[in-house]
């Protein structure tokens, strides 16, 4: 009975956390998309480093439906 208390805070923390994660991803993704379209010149460590962010932004995305955690306000 304790447990699930502290089980369900816990949970409730992590998937705060997650969506902090995201939301941060997202504007650091923004960001280098928005540095990719101004760019004059083709920045290959750019790119790879917009791609990778946006890998983990998905990645993301898929856990928090998985886990079907929302923003509590």
């Amino acid at each position: 009975m304790f447990f699930r208390k502290k089980k369900r805070k816990v949970r409730r923390q992590g998937d705060e956390r997650l969506l902090e994660e995201i939301d941060t991803l997202k504007d650091s993704l923004d960001q280098q998309r928005s540095m990719l379209a101004h760019s004059s010149d083709y920045q290959d460590h750019l790119q790879y480093q917009s791609k990778l962010t946006e890998a983990k932004y998905l990645f993301l995305l898929k856990e928090v439906r998985k886990r079907r955690a929302s923003k509590m306000k």
